[in-house]
């Protein structure tokens, strides 16, 4: 009978599965993520971390160590104590910054641990950092709770891992603020999350047509009254916006954890907000009611370079994104041609370089337009050939490694975290379902069209996006981001499929590694993670169908 022979399944899937855990690679029986470059494991006994541990630091792990010493007091109830590190140190917990460490980037490390102690050491601060994230990983799941656990044992097991991200200059999450708001406390949970996957870049989406969400001295209305609404209720409602201060705090916090913030004002489309609040702002040729398209000549200008000013103030030395992005989407004639796109851009870029000192980024719309500057890098998100763009005779990507034009990796079919999870849940499907196995199998550098690997070095990171028209709360946003995180972490830091022949398969790694310790990980934090109420449909999902 059908129920028989269902039976006999299960009991070969389970012998198959204890068949394939005998083979796992110690990486993926430890449950890293994301997946260091290299681990063994040693025969040499576990570390027992308990009150009487010994956090040993040297001058430049100070910041680390208290960073440690604070996570682990929340779960272990220990207060662990910090000394200055001895030359000779063979008990405890050893942190230090080796810049001679043998990485090629600033942010590898080296963790070593046996029965008698744990050491780390880092390139730089941000690498000590990431090896804290490490051991945090090692340790029983527990770890990751704020409350206090009982009759736990902290253990470490004896391992030597030598690691560095296969992405340096962006690992990391956007966040769409002007649709849906986010409070300050939500903006720290959110580094803590990209900082527990060794992501070190926030993508803070400030402006859109739903509202403006930073306080700008020189034009105050644009929060008296641009900041007024969400999504679907532009204008009415509370204000809803941070003050520079707050701001300040918030990019405190992400810099402490190694992320950094950089902001996007998106212009001179999408820019409701700001005309709501200056209707002189207004392009001429913007027809639409309510307009959300500014003008291009010097009044325009000038706002645009007032705003960037103080945004610089604010988030120091970091890219900083002006958008250009869907300009006469919607509009039934153009109001910008593609000259003046590009000539309003170059402008632009060519401030924010020269007299702000810092990278511009833009959209990929800019670049089709034709802005041509390799010193602005160009945020692809139009994968393929679909929709409006679907005339284009070369797909972005094509375009970009032929034209040697630096770029970050967002392609909306694989790293837009507002399209569903899969069939029959809540969230954008333009850009088709994105599961998270579609994300974790997702190659960056393979799957590009045309890839070319004398052209890698043009890919500057990858960034997963969470545009908030659907996402109303922070539940939401936990749904939509996790545990696609998780993959996304796979891919910026984890190295490619022909340097790692070990990598796990999305069915080995999720059971494995998302199953058995991450999903774990994140209940003890109290994430609200997709497939949390039906576990099942992890099981079940396959591109985005539950089979």
């Amino acid at each position: 009978s059908m129920k028989i022979k269902h039976v006999i399944l299960s009991f070969l899937f389970i012998g198959l599965q204890q068949l394939n855990s005998q083979e796992l690679d110690a990486n993926t029986e430890l449950g890293i993520i994301p997946r260091p470059k290299s681990l063994q494991i040693l025969d040499a006994g576990a570390y027992e971390l308990t009150k009487n541990t010994v956090l040993h630091v040297d001058n430049q792990g100070m910041r680390e160590a208290q960073y440690l010493s604070d996570f682990l007091k929340g779960s272990t109830n220990f207060s662990l104590k910090i000394k200055r590190l001895k030359r000779k140190q063979t008990k405890g917990i050893v942190l230090r910054v080796d810049e001679q460490l043998e990485t090629e980037g600033l942010e590898g490390y080296l963790l070593n641990s046996n029965a008698e102690r744990v050491e780390i050491i880092g390139k730089s601060q941000a690498g000590l950092f990431y090896g804290i994230q490490t051991l945090l990983q090692l340790l029983p799941v527990e770890v990751f709770s704020s409350e206090a656990q009982n009759n736990v044992t902290w253990q470490v097991p004896a391992v030597t891992i030598q690691d560095e991200p296969l992405f340096h200059r962006f690992r990391g999450l956007h966040v769409d603020i002007s649709r849906h708001f986010r409070t300050q406390e939500e903006m720290f949970r959110i580094v803590d999350y990209l900082a527990m996957h060794k992501l070190n870049t926030l993508h803070l989406h400030l402006t859109d047509d739903a509202g403006w969400r930073m306080e700008i001295k020189a034009y105050p209305k644009l929060t008296e009254i641009g900041s007024i609404g969400e999504y679907k209720n532009e204008g009415k409602g509370a204000a809803l916006f941070f003050t520079q201060e707050e701001l300040k705090t918030i990019i405190e916090y992400a810099n402490a954890q190694h992320v950094k913030i950089f902001p996007e004002i998106d212009m001179p489309g999408h820019m409701m907000g700001a005309v709501r609040s200056y209707p002189h702002l207004k392009h001429s040729k913007e027809l639409r009611e309510p307009a959300r398209v500014i003008r291009g000549d010097d009044e325009g200008l000038n706002f645009c370079r007032n705003v960037l000013k103080e945004v610089r103030e604010v988030f120091g030395e970091v890219p900083i994104h002006i958008g250009f992005d869907e300009i006469n989407f919607g509009s039934e004639e153009p109001i910008y041609t593609d000259e003046e796109i590009t000539a309003f851009a170059e402008k632009l870029t060519t401030y924010i370089k020269r007299e702000l000192g810092v990278t511009p980024i833009v959209w990929d719309d800019a670049f089709e337009k034709g802005l041509r500057d390799k010193e602005t890098l160009v945020h692809w998100w139009r994968p393929g050939t679909m929709h409006w763009w679907s005339h284009f005779e070369m797909t972005i990507d094509q375009r970009l490694q032929e034209l040697d034009q630096p770029y970050i990796l967002s392609p909306a079919n694989r790293m837009y975290f507002d399209m569903k999870n899969a069939e029959g849940y809540e969230g954008h499907h333009w850009a088709g379902i994105v599961s998270v196995d579609m994300v974790y199998n997702w190659e960056p550098f393979r799957d590009l069209v045309d890839a070319d690997i004398t052209k890698r070095h043009l890919a500057q990171g990858i960034i997963g996006c969470t545009w908030s028209e659907f996402i109303p709360d922070f539940k939401t946003f936990q749904e939509r981001a996790f545990p696609r995180t998780a993959a996304l972490a796979e891919k910026a830091w984890g190295q490619p499929l022909e340097t790692d022949s070990q990598k796990p398969d999305w069915p080995t790694w999720r059971d494995s590694v998302l199953r058995r310790k991450q999903l774990l990980r994140y209940d003890a934090m109290g994430i609200y993670y997709w497939s949390k109420d039906k576990p099942e449909d992890l099981l079940k999902v396959k591109e985005g169908i539950l089979e």
